[in-house]
């Protein structure tokens, strides 16, 4: 059974989203810091649901019921003793939540948090942080953090790595798909109202975000993360992949003229993951054309990662004390 080396400790993170189940496990000592051990993911359309009834349907329970059985299976293999979970936009707007975390306690022993849109922005931004430290994009006068996620959209303005602005919005990707009942349409049709709601949220964002000023992008999450290993660049082997402005619009035009059908077939994508590619690169498109950004700085940064940064390094987020009050206000 695998376990920590002397002087280290295992420890496992479950983010719980509006599209899939995410775990993480990582060994975490004072002389070598964090080492990711294993990741793994199930695709689990959470928002689905919670985004057109309002509730978690059984069979949507059953599947991510299932899903936490397997990764407390892994849990228990390498004898993890600290785990932290976290539940996000799906699970925080279903009037079933409290049932449906019942029912995973009693069944796996998980404890799940749900977070709120300000905690979440800021673990968000403590795993850009810690990714990008060295990186000249953090020395920017105007820098725009962006993450499409199943639910909402997060954005941060930094200057020079500081936070001044954060907001989060409704533009995750199966929040649109059912808000807007795309699967009634059809492709054609689908992208017209994609972007028409996209243009309507764009106006409130650009009231409170100075778009127009911003000179650099920082993308992440899974769908964008997806395009830059699409599009082929001069530095692929680079950590983060720089796109450039024109390349990524490029590609992302070509996905928005490829129905599902089409996705799954380009790109072998899995029915989950070709379902959400569309809206959020829409978004992400949308955002990128406002700014006068000449490339897209695409981060491996995850949510999982600030919550596990926020577990093995509680003074890593205690620093952020200015920017929880800018996230408030």
């Amino acid at each position: 059974m695998p376990s920590a080396s002397v002087g280290s400790e295992l420890v496992a993170v479950l983010d719980m989203g509006a599209s899939a189940i995410r775990l993480v496990v990582a060994e975490s000592s004072v002389a070598h810091g964090t080492r990711l051990i294993e990741e793994a993911s199930r695709g689990i359309l959470l928002g689905r649901d919670a985004f057109s009834s309002g509730s978690l349907r059984a069979r949507t329970i059953d599947a991510a019921l299932a899903a936490l059985d397997g990764f407390r299976q892994i849990i228990d293999r390498y004898d993890v003793r600290r785990v932290r979970a976290v539940a996000t936009s799906a699970v925080r707007e279903a009037r079933n939540a409290d049932v449906f975390l019942d029912r995973i306690h009693r069944r796996t022993g998980f404890n799940f948090r749900i977070i709120n849109e300000a905690e979440e922005s800021r673990l968000v931004f403590v795993a850009v942080r810690h990714a990008l430290v060295a990186h000249p994009v953090l020395a920017s006068p105007s820098a725009l953090v962006v993450e499409v996620g199943g639910g909402s959209t997060s954005l941060t303005v930094l200057r020079r790595g500081e936070p001044i602005r954060s907001g989060v919005y409704a533009l995750g990707a199966v929040r649109l798909r059912q808000q807007l009942e795309l699967r009634r349409h059809p492709h054609e049709l689908q992208i017209a109202l994609l972007k028409r709601y996209i243009t309507n949220v764009l106006q409130e964002i650009r009231l409170e975000m100075p778009l127009d000023t911003i000179t650099d992008v920082v993308a992440i999450g899974g769908d964008v993360r997806f395009a830059a290993g699409q599009i082929e660049t001069a530095d692929e082997d680079d950590e983060p992949r720089a796109i450039g402005r024109d390349d990524f619009l490029a590609f992302c035009g070509e996905v928005e003229r490829l129905d599902e059908d089409g996705l799954i077939e380009r790109f072998r994508l899995p029915p989950v993951e070709a379902e959400t590619l569309t809206p959020a690169l829409l978004v992400y498109r949308s955002l990128l054309a406002e700014t006068s950004a000449l490339r897209i700085t695409i981060s491996d940064a995850t949510l999982r990662a600030g919550v596990l940064l926020d577990l093995v390094q509680p003074g890593e987020a205690a620093d952020d004390a200015h920017f929880d009050a800018q996230v408030l206000a």
